[in-house]
């Protein structure tokens, strides 16, 4: 069995997504995962989150005696000039985002991981369409879902979730890629709604948005999620329309879906083919479509929760093994 390695890059326990997901299946399956957790801690330490899965929280992943091969795992570009500190026997390059307009800084490390990644893997079309034709081993493997994790339904409801009303939920990144133009628009034609949001700040000084029928909860831990979105009748991807986000996958799509939520989203590429879908750019056609959301009965639950089944984080971590050991 390999050992793979996983520099700083995201805080273990901070919206935990497709590298925690991954990193996590990869060490179910027998592989040894050092996870250098990114933040500040008063003196080293290796925490043991399984066997084959260790935390290592100020304390380099080298310092964890591990067999090889060993391979390093990089979803941040810049980490490319770093892997000759690390000596891997195999480069791996998880490409989750597009290098442009937030993340516009990543395109300059792009010529080295073409030249220095052994395999790369693509969370979306845009993406993987830009590296197949410049790389000789690329592979789209797009975000998934825990469906145990987000179909279970929770006993008890949040006390902070607000009542009275329907709940439109947002559940992500509070962005500046989110469409709050639109959404002022959408909040403010329907009032009959509660509007709530979960995730953390990002690129963002404060909640951009507030009306009386907008409730801003923060950032929710990945174990209390399931109790919001059990509790949202609609789920937004309000994204705009960009050069970015053309290269997005959702994972809140994914977590939506096996929660048995409708969604509701603006028309980015990765969306368009997602059955049971609703999908919307123009604001006052948005608003239309939440409203016949809510007044209509929903008779696609069940298919929707078993396109999240078929798209679990097991199935896509397997899908990589495959291509790692080949």
């Amino acid at each position: 069995m390999s050992t793979i390695i996983y520099p700083p890059s995201i805080p273990w326990s901070w919206m935990f997504q497709r590298p925690q997901q991954l990193l996590g299946h990869f060490s179910a399956s027998g592989q040894t995962v050092l996870y250098e957790d990114l933040g500040n801690f008063p003196k080293p330490t290796i925490r043991s989150l399984s066997t084959s899965l260790l935390l290592c929280q100020g304390a380099s992943a080298l310092t964890v005696p591990h067999s090889r091969p060993r391979i390093l795992w990089l979803t941040v570009p810049s980490h490319i000039n770093s892997i000759q500190n690390y000596n891997p026997n195999l480069v791996i390059y998880d490409a989750v985002d597009e290098p442009k307009e937030e993340f516009a800084s990543w395109a300059p490390y792009y010529p080295a991981i073409l030249e220095k990644a052994h395999l790369i893997f693509c969370s979306s079309g845009s993406i993987y369409d830009y590296f197949v034709h410049r790389h000789p081993r690329v592979h789209l493997v797009p975000n998934g879902v825990d469906f145990v994790h987000f179909s279970s339904h929770p006993k008890d409801r949040p006390i902070d979730l607000p009542s009275g009303k329907p709940i439109i939920g947002y559940s992500g990144a509070i962005a500046p890629w989110v469409d709050w133009e639109l959404l002022k628009f959408v909040v403010q034609e329907n009032p009959e709604f509660n509007f709530v949001f979960l995730g953390a700040l990002f690129q963002l000084n404060k909640f951009p948005i507030k009306y009386k029928n907008v409730f801003y909860l923060g950032l929710k831990s990945y174990h209390q999620l399931p109790a919001y979105l059990h509790h949202f009748d609609v789920g937004l991807i309000p994204f705009l329309q960009t050069e970015m986000t053309k290269g997005c996958n959702p994972i809140k799509l994914y977590e939506y879906y096996a929660a048995g939520i409708r969604v509701l989203g603006t028309p980015l590429p990765e969306l368009l083919t997602i059955p049971n879908i609703n999908l919307e750019c123009n604001p006052y056609l948005f608003s239309l479509r939440l409203r016949h959301l809510l007044a209509c009965d929903d008779t696609n639950r069940a298919e929707r929760m078993a396109y999240a089944l078929a798209n679990d984080w097991s199935e896509r971590a397997g899908r990589m093994l495959q291509q790692i050991i080949s």
